[in-house]
């Protein structure tokens, strides 16, 4: 899901109990479903809840409609559980992928959390890594920008 850094064999495991609304809603990772291996615990083995956006929240719910709490949120149109080589196909990924990987989203999530200035320790605990340098290495993809946002908030009125 666009906007959320999980990892695809996450993304298939989602289930609509996952969905934690209230003040601040959000999505609860606590389980991965690699293609051929089975229900397992996630990369880092503990759960982290990722946050939804506005513009993300409205997909999230509809996607859950007329579910139960127990059923797989992201599924085909029949209910059927996402595989990858079909989802790629239909959204013609050769096209729209245009070179990357599927995982690049979830590299371009951490990317742009950060270029809106979440705080890197924040972004290190919605993308599930174990260690903060980690989460740093997309530190360099900000370039001039974060430079010129850090710039402003120094020149701040305190």
């Amino acid at each position: 899901m666009d906007g959320t850094g999980f990892r695809w064999a996450e993304a298939r495991a989602l289930t609509v109990g996952d969905i934690a609304l209230g003040d601040s809603p959000a999505l609860r990772v606590q389980r991965s479903d690699p293609e051929g291996v089975g229900v397992k615990s996630t990369k880092g083995r503990r759960s982290r809840r990722v946050p939804l956006a506005n513009r993300v929240l409205p997909i999230v719910l509809s996607l859950s409609n007329g579910k139960f709490p127990s059923d797989l949120l992201l599924t085909t149109s029949n209910g059927s559980q996402l595989h990858r080589s079909a989802v790629l196909r239909a959204v013609h990924w050769q096209t729209t992928g245009q070179g990357r990987r599927i995982h690049d989203l979830r590299h371009t999530a951490a990317c742009l959390w950060l270029a809106r200035s979440v705080d890197p320790g924040t972004v290190q605990q919605w993308m599930g890594h174990e260690s903060i340098a980690t989460t740093n290495r997309y530190l360099h993809h900000l370039g001039n920008a974060a430079e010129a946002a850090g710039l402003a908030r120094l020149n701040a009125a305190p």
